[in-house]
């Protein structure tokens, strides 16, 4: 009786040796047919006058380099969640108040937080201001002044037919509220206009007034001339930039950069970035 329980005992012990030997079946991959939702984008601008070329990095991933002032990296992709922000000087340092310190993304003016990137989500980082701007004096801020970050949302959905898409921000930093105008060749009437637009502001108003600069604006592809006004959308001509070319199904962002009476690649003017 022992004998024959024993024997059954060896016979289901070899049993299941060789069925956890047998190969463990997988199901067969394919590919994604549609795009990642769990990654982010980020997009670098230099608009910082007199400054070296810069190269950024997420969370010490180079994400562009020798950015020179008034040019932009391409999107970069990014996981989601808290990520760092850098800028350092592609070769040197940055100079002036930081003096070899990096320009480091703050998420206020009293802490030094990373920013927390949403899924499916593209966004603008433009470094703004001056090498020289001063450090701030009020109590427990963490601002050491010099260039800084400042970003935007990017609503990239594809203009309509015969359409491109646009925005303004000013990024002249001694220059005072400029009044934008996007006119045709010989047109005094305005096509699209940017009212009251501050250094650095990115909205006004708040509740049922917010205006969103981030937002896109709607305007026929075609060829442009843009001015820019001081005091009121009809005081004095600031600037103008001819021959504007906007593309059908593209987007842009058009920014004010330099300086008032700077000098070279320092005086006032535009840039333009082309975001797909």
């Amino acid at each position: 009786m022992n004998k024959h329980i024993f024997s059954v005992a060896i016979v289901a012990t070899l049993m299941t040796a060789l069925v956890g030997c047998q190969d463990t079946e997988y199901p067969t991959p394919s590919p994604a047919t549609s795009p990642s939702t769990l990654g982010a984008r980020v997009l670098f601008v230099n608009a910082t006058p007199g400054s070296t070329p810069l190269n950024f990095f997420v969370s010490n991933v180079p994400a562009g380099t020798s950015v020179a002032f008034g040019t932009n990296t391409t999107y970069n992709n990014t996981p989601v969640g808290p990520i760092q922000l850098r800028a350092k000087a592609a070769s040197g340092t940055i100079g002036g108040v930081l003096g070899s310190a990096d320009i480091l993304f703050r998420a206020g003016t009293t802490n030094q937080n990373n920013f927390t990137a949403a899924a499916n989500t593209s966004y603008t980082f433009f470094v703004t201001d001056s090498l020289n701007r001063a450090r701030p004096t009020t109590i427990g801020n963490t601002d050491p002044g010099g260039p800084r970050f400042l970003n935007v949302t990017d609503n990239l959905a594809a203009p309509a037919t015969g359409n491109a898409h646009i925005r303004f921000f000013h990024l002249s930093s001694n220059a005072p509220a400029v009044w934008v105008n996007v006119l045709r060749a010989g047109s005094t009437t305005p096509v699209a206009s940017f009212a009251n637009r501050a250094f650095r502001a990115v909205s006004t108003g708040s509740g049922a007034t917010l205006v969103n600069f981030a937002n896109f604006t709607p305007i026929a592809a075609g060829t442009y001339n843009v001015e820019v006004r001081t005091g009121s959308a009809t005081g004095p001509v600031a600037l103008t930039v001819q021959g504007v070319a906007l593309a059908d199904g593209k987007i842009y962002t058009l920014y004010a950069r330099g300086l008032v009476r700077g000098a070279g690649a320092n005086a006032l003017g535009a840039g333009v970035i082309l975001h797909n």
